[in-house]
């Protein structure tokens, strides 16, 4: 099944429980609560990639998985896990859309946005905790590994504040928050707890870890990649907000380590600041010019191309392992 087959499939469940919550807090309605921003939360779920329940699902089948009906509604989990991270990530950035609608944020201000974020979490869990599809030690074995990725994430979270902080960092650095922060829970625990709904993979652990690491650093580096190139007509969400929320990326740290004085002069004044269109325009260039664009690309090929050298190490059907490098082709060929 390819992503566009499996999206129509999943995005039926999200809706269908999303609603049928929505549903059973009406029975709270006061004149004082708003119930219009669980509209919007119902928009700003109805678009996404659905990449990380995805991967689940993809390593669930390749493992053995023969559920699919079930395996798509568990990992539903996955994508309401990805939206509470969402809400809360846009908050931090001040972002003023995302998938082409407004923020809750923005609309609702922050303190709603949080308690809309920590439904999500909650409902995330609900849906994994009340499963009775799948064996009691498959779904014990997914809760581990789930929570594992909370950590992962939180910590990729908090390691990011603390580099927008900093004037000066390491492209290290950049790249352990873009592990912690995308290939975790993006990619490598995803397919670990898949796999292990199928059968016990511990010996294939590793080699899917790596995969993941690999996809992961692409995956970010082209979404960094498009923040700067693309504007929010093409990516569905705020534009240069990396820039504008002092985030440290591999482009920046291009531009600033080996910029002309020109061009680290204009990225430092716009650093951290919300930009015109003027400004973007301007600081597009520099990026462009500067090589920064340049030596982006080449490393999301060279992270594609160790990605795909790792999944031939995994032991899987070919049938899937096509699917797979079809996954990472078109995750690198988006614009959105």
């Amino acid at each position: 099944m390819e992503l566009k087959d499996f999206k129509n499939k999943i995005d039926k469940e999200i809706l269908i429980f999303l609603d049928s919550k929505i549903f059973s807090l009406s029975k709270y309605q006061t004149n004082d609560l708003d119930y219009r921003v669980f509209d919007q939360l119902l928009k700003l779920l109805r678009d996404g990639k659905r990449i990380r329940s995805y991967v689940a699902f993809l390593s669930y089948k390749a493992y053995g998985g023969k559920d699919d009906k079930n395996a798509i509604k568990l990992f539903s989990f996955l994508e309401i896990f990805h939206a509470f991270c969402l809400v809360h990530d846009d908050i931090m950035d001040d972002a003023d859309q995302r998938h082409g609608v407004k923020t809750i944020n923005k609309l609702y201000g922050n303190s709603q946005a949080i308690l809309i974020g920590d439904f999500l979490f909650s409902w995330a869990w609900e849906i994994l905790l009340t499963n009775k599809e799948f064996d009691k030690k498959s779904i014990e074995r997914a809760k581990g590994i789930f929570l594992e990725m909370i950590d992962e994430v939180i910590i990729g979270q908090m390691t990011d504040l603390n580099i927008t902080a900093k004037q000066k960092v390491s492209n290290e650095e950049i790249i352990n928050k873009m592990l912690l922060k995308t290939a975790g829970y993006s990619f490598i625990k995803p397919m670990i707890i898949g796999a292990y709904l199928a059968r016990n993979i511990k010996d294939e652990e590793k080699p899917i870890d790596k995969f993941g690491k690999y996809l992961g650093l692409a995956f970010q580096i082209q979404d960094d990649l498009l923040d700067i190139m693309f504007d929010s007509n093409q990516t569905k969400k705020s534009d240069f907000n990396d820039v504008a929320q002092h985030q440290h990326t591999l482009f920046t740290n291009y531009v600033f380590e080996k910029g002309n004085k020109e061009q680290r002069g204009i990225l430092k004044t716009m650093f951290g600041k919300k930009l015109n269109q003027i400004d973007k325009d301007m600081l597009r260039k520099v990026f462009i010019n500067s090589g920064a664009i340049g030596y982006g690309k080449k490393e999301i090929i060279n992270n594609l191309n160790n990605a795909k050298k790792a999944l031939e190490k995994i032991k899987i059907d070919e049938k899937y392992k096509n699917l797979f490098l079809k996954l990472t082709d078109d995750l690198v060929n988006r614009s959105n």
